[in-house]
């Protein structure tokens, strides 16, 4: 007997524009969403300066409940 999943389903991934900041180098790649960013306005992978821009990204969530 077969007892695998019939008409499975892939799961449909949102994608929203989001604020990220995105390091002004050009040798550098680095970026990160607003949401997870700190206080200090330069890049953690080479130092230079942050700009603000929007990109089209999968949502994600990150509330979080510590009674789950």
């Amino acid at each position: 007997m077969y007892f695998g999943k019939k008409n499975a389903e892939e799961p449909v991934i949102e994608m929203v524009d989001t604020v990220v900041y995105s390091c002004e180098s050009e040798a550098c790649n680095g970026w990160m969403r607003k949401d997870f960013a700190s206080a200090e306005n330069t890049c953690p992978m080479c130092g230079s300066n942050l700009v603000e821009e929007v990109r089209e990204l999968p949502k994600i969530s990150n509330e979080y409940n510590a009674y789950r």
